[in-house]
């Protein structure tokens, strides 16, 4: 499937790109960011769709993102920023995943995501700012603890969504 517009970002897709949509896996949260968002807006979405089973989606990015945290933090003491910039990418879209997900959302678009982020319940203070900084420069230590400050923030804001939807 083709990349559509909104999704066309400099870090994740160019014109050129397209995902493959004939199987989805709770892997391709991870591997191939935004695809079941794209699929979603594109009618090819699976019945089953990650903000609508939040207890599975971002425990596997929580997950992950300690994994990746782990290795961007060494590459940072090292500072390789050059490696740090292409591992920091994944975490990058798995962070804005979560945010549209846990808010039971699809992400809408990597174009204009600061005013979907806007419309969003659920997310932590001055994210459009922080955010806006750790897209322009990924490869900065600054923006590695940003997003480490900003997963934290969010997976507290989750559970906490979690713990109130039980009552």
């Amino acid at each position: 499937m083709k990349i559509p517009v909104a999704f066309l970002h400099p870090h994740f897709y160019s014109k050129q790109d397209s995902i493959p949509i004939k199987t989805f896996s709770l892997e391709d949260i991870i591997e191939i960011p935004f695809k079941y968002d794209i699929a979603y807006y594109q009618g090819a979405a699976p019945h089953q769709l990650p903000w609508e089973k939040t207890s599975d989606s971002i425990p596997l990015i929580l997950n992950r993102w300690k994994e990746k945290e782990t290795l961007l933090n060494s590459l940072h003491e090292i500072r390789n920023r050059k490696e740090a910039r292409e591992e920091i990418i994944l975490p990058i879209a798995w962070f804005l995943q979560m945010l549209f997900w846990m808010n039971g959302h699809p992400v809408r678009s990597l174009v204009d995501w600061k005013k979907e982020v806007e419309k969003l319940k659920w997310k932590p203070v001055n994210v459009d700012e922080r955010f806006e900084f750790i897209i322009k420069k990924p490869e900065m230590y600054h923006a590695f603890i940003q997003l480490q400050q900003l997963f934290t923030e969010s997976a507290k804001l989750f559970y906490k969504m979690k713990a109130l939807e039980k009552k």
